[in-house]
């Protein structure tokens, strides 16, 4: 049984969100262009970094990019996450690695992937989620902490108004949008507290026109 699955060809970049994500694909693919070494994504909880991610390998591949996707969580062994639609170009020149603050968490079971970014001789781009949680040993995450300091970092952030339109999407009154609700994940999740919900928001998920 998957804890997840994600469907690397599903990212329409019509369909996100407010502007966040659009700026955050054009930045990278503008770095990537350049030959930067190493760019981070940054945001909070259900910000769209895993859709921010795809959606800069969809872009990349139509531009004849060759691009491989890793889930951090899959690499080392703390969740089971079905990828659909991923084809990884094993000459890849673009590494793209979803979550790698999974890495921070349990660093003796990660270096063998540590490694494998590190090595990686093209552009990697990680997804970092805020705050970032981290265990001990961090001896053995400091040339990862360096490598991610080096790197061009962009924030994923909401303004309230892409929030209340995301919220009209799904039936609720814009009123129930709180400021602590900062994402459309934290939108949806509170949604879900009030009950009846589960059947929309499940229609909002499988609609074409809205992407998290």
């Amino acid at each position: 049984m998957y804890d997840y699955v994600i469907h690397c060809g599903r990212v329409n970049e019509d369909s996100l969100v407010g502007s966040s994500i659009k700026e955050v694909i054009n930045w990278a693919v503008g770095k990537v262009m350049s030959n930067e070494k190493a760019l981070v994504i940054m945001g909070e909880s259900g910000s769209g970094k895993t859709t921010a991610l795809l959606a800069i390998m969809n872009r990349l591949r139509k531009l004849g990019i060759p691009v491989a996707y890793v889930n951090t969580y899959n690499e080392i062994g703390l969740k089971s996450v079905k990828l659909v639609d991923c084809h990884n170009d094993g000459n890849a020149r673009v590494l793209l690695i979803d979550d790698v603050d999974a890495a921070f968490t349990v660093p003796r079971m990660a270096q063998g992937f540590i490694n494998k970014v590190l090595g990686f001789s093209g552009t990697v781009i990680t997804t970092l989620t805020i705050p970032l949680l981290v265990g001990n040993d961090l001896e053995m995450l400091e040339p990862l902490i360096k490598f991610l300091h080096s790197a061009s970092r962009m924030v994923i952030e909401y303004r309230e108004e892409d929030l209340r339109i995301l919220a009209r999407r799904i039936g609720v009154n814009v009123n129930y949008v709180k400021p602590a609700m900062r994402t459309p994940g934290m939108v949806l999740r509170n949604f879900r507290k009030l009950g009846s919900g589960d059947s929309t928001i499940n229609d909002v998920l499988n609609d074409g026109n809205v992407v998290l």
